[in-house]
C-alpha cells in the first residue's frame, strides 16, 4: 500500500512526527478505569478506527450532537495544534528552503529550535548567503540597518627582498627627482611582477566559514557599533599628528605631522614602531599608502613616494610653489592640493601633469571620485566638483561660513543612492550636499569648535573637532550617536580621523593616538 493511501496523521513514513507521547498518556488513563469500562471504551474506539469515512463523520457529528459545552470547549482546544501540518516533512527541500527565505535572520534562528529537519534546513547555506548579500556593507532596505564588511586580514611580507620589485611601479632616475616639467614617469605595474602580499590559497569548499557564521561575526561588530562597545587603545608620538591611515588586512597604521618631516610606520596590533621614513624637510600635511607604496605630501612643497616596507624613497614630485596640503590617488592618477590654490593631477600611466585652478586661497582636501571626477575644498570656503577629463569645474558648493577642511563624496543609501559630498568646516558644522543640484540638504550641529576631519564609509560617519571629541553621527537624523573621545580641560585637537569595519583611529596634535576597536568586544546580549 502506498503512503497516498493514507492521510498525513497517519502515514508510515511520518511516524516519528506524531505525538508518541500522547498516546502513551492516554492508555495510562484507560488502565486507571474499570476493566468493564476499558473494554467499552477501547470497543468504542476500534469501532471508530475500522469504520469508513462516511461512517466516522456520521459518528463524529453523533458525538458532537451530545457533547455539552465544556466538552466542546475542550475539543476546540485540542484540535487546534493536531490540524498543524509540518510542512517540511512532505514538501521537497528546495520548497522548504523557498519558504524559509521569507524569514529575517532571528526568525530563522527561532526555526533552528523547531526540530533537527527545521534546524537543518534554517541552516542552510543559501539562506544566510542571502542574508549576507542583503546586509554586509550596505544598509537593508527592509530593516534599515547593515552589517560591516570586516576585510580578511592578509599576510604580508615586510622583508625587504620580497619588495625589490617596486621598481616596476616606479621608475626611479639617478637624481630621484622629477623636474619641474610636470612630467613623472611612473610605470603600470605589470600583471606578471611579484606580487608582495602572500596570497593563501583558494580555500577548499569544506573549509570555508559557513554564511551562518560570517553573519553571526559581522552582527557582533555591528552591534558593538551600536551599542557603543568597544577597546580603546592609546599610542603616543613625541610630536602633533597631522595626518594617518591604517589598513587593517596588513596592520599597518602610518603617522605623520612632526616638524622633522618625518613618517612613523607602527604595527597596529603590537603598538610598536617598524620603521620612521626620513626625506621631507618640512612637516607632512598628508599621506596614503596602498599594498606596496606610500605617499606623502609635505609643507616643503614636494610630494615624495616610497617603499614604506622598506623606507626607500622611490620618487620626489616637484611642481607646487607652496605647501601640498593634502593627496589622493586611486590606481591610474595621483591629485594635490596645495596652498598655493590650485590642484595637480599627475597621470601614473602617461606620467603627465595638468592643474586645476578656481579656488582664491588654500586648497585643504582633495579626493577623486569614479575615476573621472575630484572633489575639493579650501579655505575660500566653498567645494568644487571637477571633469576631469574636460579639466574643467562642473559646480561650486556655497554655504560654508569657515574654510572647509574636508570634502567627501558618496552616496546616502537613505536618499536612494543619491551622490552626495560629505564636507566639514571651522564654523563647527558638517554639511551634506547634494551632488547634482548643489543644494545643501542636511546641516549636522553637535561640535562646540571647528570641525577638522570627516570619515564616512557606506554605514556610519564619523568627526574630528578643535574641540577635543570624536563623534559618530546617525547621517539619515542628523543626530550624533554619541562621542568616542571626549574634550578635557588642556582641550587637545582632534586633527585626524579615520574609519573601517571595526575600528576608528584618531589622531591629536599632541601626538596622541587613539585606536577604538569594535571588533574585540564580545555582544553579551542578543538584542
Amino acid at each position: 500500500m502506498t503512503t497516498q493511501s493514507f492521510c498525513y496523521r497517519h502515514r508510515p513514513d511520518l511516524k516519528e512526527v506524531r505525538a508518541e507521547a500522547s498516546h502513551e498518556n492516554l492508555y495510562k488513563e484507560l488502565a486507571l478505569l474499570p476493566l468493564g469500562d476499558q473494554q467499552s471504551i477501547a470497543k468504542a474506539w476500534n469501532t471508530f478506527s475500522s469504520a469508513p469515512a462516511t461512517q466516522r463523520r456520521l459518528i463524529l457529528q453523533g458525538l458532537l450532537t451530545t457533547c455539552c459545552t465544556s466538552q466542546l470547549s475542550f475539543l476546540a482546544t485540542s484540535i487546534k495544534p493536531l490540524l498543524c501540518v509540518d510542512f517540511t516533512a512532505i514538501l521537497p527541500t528546495e520548497i522548504c528552503v523557498k519558504i524559509f527565505s521569507y524569514l529575517d535572520a532571528q526568525s530563522l534562528c527561532v526555526a533552528c529550535q523547531v526540530s533537527h529537519k527545521w534546524k537543518a534546513i534554517a541552516d542552510d547555506d543559501i539562506l544566510w548567503h542571502r542574508m549576507c548579500q542583503q546586509h554586509i556593507d550596505k544598509k537593508c532596505h527592509k530593516c534599515g540597518w547593515g552589517l560591516p564588511l570586516l576585510q580578511k586580514r592578509r599576510i604580508v611580507r615586510l622583508e625587504n627582498n620580497h619588495h625589490h620589485d617596486h621598481d616596476h611601479h616606479v621608475k626611479h632616475d639617478n637624481n630621484n627627482n622629477t623636474n619641474t616639467n610636470n612630467t613623472m614617469m611612473i610605470r603600470k605595474r605589470p600583471a606578471s611582477s611579484h606580487d608582495d602580499t602572500i596570497a593563501p590559497p583558494t580555500p577548499k569548499r569544506s573549509d570555508r566559514k559557513p554564511w551562518k557564521q560570517v553573519y553571526s561575526e559581522r552582527l557582533v561588530v555591528e552591534r558593538n557599533w551600536r551599542k557603543h562597545r568597544h577597546t580603546t587603545r592609546k599610542l603616543q608620538q613625541p610630536e602633533g599628528v597631522l595626518c594617518l591611515q591604517y589598513c587593517d588586512a596588513q596592520n599597518i597604521l602610518i603617522t605623520a605631522g612632526s616638524l622633522d618631516g618625518t613618517a612613523t610606520v607602527w604595527d597596529l596590533e603590537t603598538g610598536k614602531i617598524l620603521r620612521v621614513l626620513k626625506g621631507h624637510s618640512r612637516s607632512i600635511r598628508a599621506l596614503q599608502f596602498d599594498d606596496t607604496k606610500l605617499v606623502t605630501a609635505s609643507m616643503d612643497h614636494t610630494l615624495k613616494i616610497w617603499n614604506y616596507h622598506t623606507g626607500q624613497c622611490i620618487r620626489t614630485l616637484e611642481g607646487h610653489t607652496d605647501g601640498v596640503v593634502h593627496l589622493h590617488f586611486d590606481s591610474r592618477i595621483l591629485a594635490s592640493g596645495s596652498a598655493d590654490g590650485t590642484i595637480k593631477i599627475w597621470n601614473f600611466q602617461t606620467g603627465q601633469c595638468f592643474a586645476l585652478t578656481g579656488h582664491s586661497d588654500k586648497v585643504t582636501h582633495v579626493q577623486i571620485y569614479q575615476h573621472t571626477k575630484l572633489v575639493s575644498a579650501s579655505v575660500d570656503g566653498t567645494m568644487r566638483l571637477w571633469d576631469l577629463e574636460k579639466r574643467s569645474c562642473l559646480r561650486v558648493f556655497r554655504g560654508h561660513m569657515g574654510p572647509v577642511q574636508v570634502a567627501i563624496p558618496g552616496c546616502l543609501q537613505q536618499q536612494g543612492e543619491e551622490e552626495v559630498i560629505m564636507s566639514a568646516s571651522l564654523d563647527r558644522t558638517i554639511r551634506i550636499w547634494s551632488m547634482e543640484t548643489g543644494k545643501c540638504i542636511r546641516t549636522l550641529l553637535g561640535h562646540t569648535d571647528g570641525v577638522t576631519a570627516l570619515a564616512y564609509d557606506k554605514l556610519r560617519l564619523v568627526s574630528g573637532s578643535l574641540d577635543g571629541t570624536v563623534k559618530l553621527w546617525d547621517v539619515a537624523s542628523g543626530l550624533p550617536m554619541y562621542s568616542l573621545e571626549e574634550g578635557d580641560e588642556t582641550a587637545k585637537s582632534i586633527t585626524s580621523v579615520k574609519l573601517s569595519d571595526a575600528k576608528v583611529v584618531s589622531a591629536s596634535h599632541r601626538g596622541e593616538i587613539s585606536i577604538f576597536d569594535f571588533s574585540k568586544v564580545l555582544s553579551s546580549s542578543t538584542t
